[in-house]
């Protein structure tokens, strides 16, 4: 039982990590690939 305990949990952080690092990659491209914003709207 112990040992089932201990595979979900690696399981479960193996997920949330990978999660993690497919968040903060996609906001991290987001940010960097920032365009110009046109004249009409800063007026």
């Amino acid at each position: 039982m112990n040992t089932l305990k201990k595979r979900i949990a690696f399981q479960l952080a193996t997920v949330l990590g990978a999660a993690a690092v497919l968040v903060v990659t996609t906001a991290s491209f987001l940010y960097v690939n920032q365009p110009e914003t046109p004249e009409e709207l800063l007026k």
